[in-house]
């Protein structure tokens, strides 16, 4: 029985550390980056009235480990921070695509005409 409570304590403890830092990692990988963006996300979510009771205790426990990825990732965000998030963003990518004025060609339907036959 012993046995069995020690594998709950570690899969617990091993589950947990997979799920912590979760939202600077999902901040990371999406377009909408900057300086702590995890730590400010999961600081929203808190504050956010919509966010569901089950998962602020898990925004409690990524907090201060977001904090800390966040910190580790401040040369990431540095080197990228003057960088046009558009690029990364298929979203972002298609909106800039709708504000810009379109060049285009009329395209004619008719085939070219050989009279050398």
């Amino acid at each position: 029985m012993k046995h069995y409570k020690r594998l709950f304590l570690s899969s617990t403890v091993v589950g947990w550390s997979l799920i912590t830092g979760c939202t600077s990692i999902m901040t990371h990988s999406g377009p909408n980056q900057g300086y702590y963006s995890g730590t400010q996300t999961n600081i929203n979510m808190l504050k956010d009235e919509e966010t569901g009771w089950i998962l602020k205790p898990v925004l409690v426990v990524d907090l201060p480990l977001s904090a800390f990825l966040d910190t580790l990732l401040l040369p990431y965000d540095y080197a990228f921070s003057d960088q046009d998030q558009a690029e990364k963003s298929p979203k972002l990518r298609i909106e800039k695509l709708k504000n810009t004025p379109a060049n285009i060609q009329p395209v004619s339907l008719k085939e070219p005409v050989n009279d050398e036959i």
